[in-house]
């Protein structure tokens, strides 16, 4: 529209004079009406001149020109008044816009902060991730995954919880999880992963008005890891997350419920179990979120998959856990190259 605009005004501006000149140059130069024209005749003579010089044609004409000049001004005035006038509307808006989208982020930033202090702090994470390590990347600035760790007398939890969506509205949920999961392993003491996530998912439940008739279609997938440092038992009991762990070089999975806690379950869905492993030295377990799974990327620009990722594990399982972190991390960056991070990506490596 502006473009126009400008266009139209230059294009007046433009020939305009060149209108006029022409006209007056046709009478001008006319020598029946030449000898008696002057500057002071034109514009301040006696009527009788006019008659002479002017006849009734060219005076009719000569008016037309002048009201056609003078409302070409004006609306040529009138143009630049409205380019100007929506320029500063406009300028206004984006101001309003850039202002509006500076405390939306702020806030989401901040929510970062909040956010961050759920997680693990370095204390905790070099008590329980002693020979372990997390991956975590988040989809956005905040996050609808999350890890938590934590260490009761011989017993070390660990879990990773993948809330419905990514971003805030995943990070909301993501605080629920954490009252959740605190409220049953730190205040209740409890220790079988079943009856924890049972706990948690009557908490979620009630906080989102599960039982009411139209409830919130928000839920999460967690899995959880119950270790005795003294005997190296492992409990496990998850909700769509499994675990996979390594044996003697040989990949074994321990299957996740189909549910999530704090939906609405059908009756016909499986609900998580305790499995009970018996780990030895040097053997490892692996807890993570489809966001690795979920990419898109490579050469064809399809899904990296859980298969590919497994392969991954198993091929580089007994590499230093640093090393498995930055090969991990590296082959997800490669394999998603220039492409868009499609959902948070959370892995726990742990190695007995």
């Amino acid at each position: 529209m502006t473009k126009l605009l400008n266009l139209t005004t230059f294009l007046i501006l433009l020939f305009l004079p060149s209108c006029l000149a022409a006209q007056l140059d046709s009478i001008t130069t006319n020598p029946k009406y030449t000898k008696h024209l002057t500057w002071r005749d034109t514009f301040f003579g006696n009527e009788e001149m006019y008659q002479v010089c002017y006849p009734k044609d060219h005076r009719s004409m000569f008016y037309s020109i002048i009201v056609f000049s003078v409302t070409t001004v004006l609306f040529g005035i009138l143009i630049i008044y409205i380019k100007n006038h929506s320029a500063k509307r406009l300028k206004e808006k984006k101001e309003i816009i850039a202002e509006q989208n500076k405390d939306l982020i702020d806030s989401i930033n901040y929510s970062q902060r909040i956010q961050q202090a759920i997680l693990p702090d370095n204390i905790i994470e070099n008590v329980v991730l002693k020979t372990g390590f997390v991956l975590y990347k988040p989809k956005n600035i905040v996050s609808g995954d999350f890890y938590w760790l934590h260490k009761r007398d011989e017993y070390l939890y660990f879990a990773v919880i993948d809330c419905t969506g990514h971003g805030v509205p995943g990070a909301l949920l993501t605080m629920l999880a954490h009252n959740a999961i605190n409220k049953a392993v730190i205040e209740k003491e409890l220790i079988d992963p079943t009856t924890i996530l049972d706990s948690m998912n009557l908490d979620v439940k009630t906080a989102l008005k599960q039982d009411k008739d139209n409830p919130i279609q928000d839920s999460m997938e967690v899995g959880l890891v119950c270790l005795n440092t003294i005997t190296n038992e492992l409990l496990f009991a998850g909700a769509n997350i499994s675990l996979t762990y390594i044996q003697n070089n040989v990949m074994k999975f321990a299957i996740a419920g189909k549910c999530s806690v704090g939906s609405v379950q059908d009756k016909s869905v499986s609900l998580p179990k305790t499995h009970s492993i018996s780990l030895n030295k040097e053997d490892s377990f692996y807890l993570y979120s489809d966001g690795l799974s979920d990419q898109f990327g490579g050469p064809k620009g399809k899904k990296f998959k859980y298969k590919q990722l497994e392969d991954l594990l198993l091929s580089n399982s007994q590499k230093p856990l640093d090393v498995q972190k930055q090969i991990i991390n590296k082959t997800f960056d490669n394999w998603k190259g220039n492409l868009e991070q499609v959902d948070d990506v959370c892995l726990i490596g742990v190695r007995i």
